[in-house]
């Protein structure tokens, strides 16, 4: 086999200072175009929070308008006029070592997802088996990373 060499006029440039301009305008191009994205990313993060909230109170101001949260202040008097009869569920059986703060709240996130007509039978805590437990984080690992090809 024959060697073929072509012969050109380029010839390379190893001199010391041009290596380090090459290294240091490399670095320069990198950290330049790092600092646009954290800013193009930091816009974009303020941007989605404020109509985030913006959509957050809408939806609070047009609950109020519509009446669905009902503020009750504990020096409003009692309304004179008389209120329909409301037919009442069953009260829910709640199993011991559970606080009446938290029926209330799981009460409430009810009523607020499912309206007047929502009825709850039971509440009591999830028995959670340690064994079988794992971090969500952690099933979310496991599920990516055995998932096929």
């Amino acid at each position: 086999m024959d060697l073929i060499t072509l012969k050109t006029s380029i010839v390379p440039d190893t001199s010391p200072a041009f290596t380090s301009t090459v290294v240091v305008a490399g670095f320069l191009v990198v950290l330049l175009i790092l600092t646009i994205l954290i800013i193009v990313f930091s816009l974009f993060s303020k941007t989605m929070s404020k109509t985030q909230n913006k959509k957050g109170k809408k939806k609070v101001e047009k609950a109020i308008m519509t009446e669905d949260l009902k503020v009750v202040s504990p020096f409003a008097q009692a309304n004179p006029t008389p209120a329909m009869p409301v037919a009442t569920a069953p009260a829910p059986r709640i199993q011991q070592g559970v606080s009446e703060e938290i029926v209330a709240a799981i009460s409430a996130a009810v009523y607020m997802m499912e309206g007047e007509n929502a009825v709850i039978t039971s509440i009591k805590p999830l028995r959670k088996n340690p064994i079988n437990t794992r971090n969500p984080w952690a099933m979310a690992a496991i599920v990516q990373n055995t998932k096929p090809f």
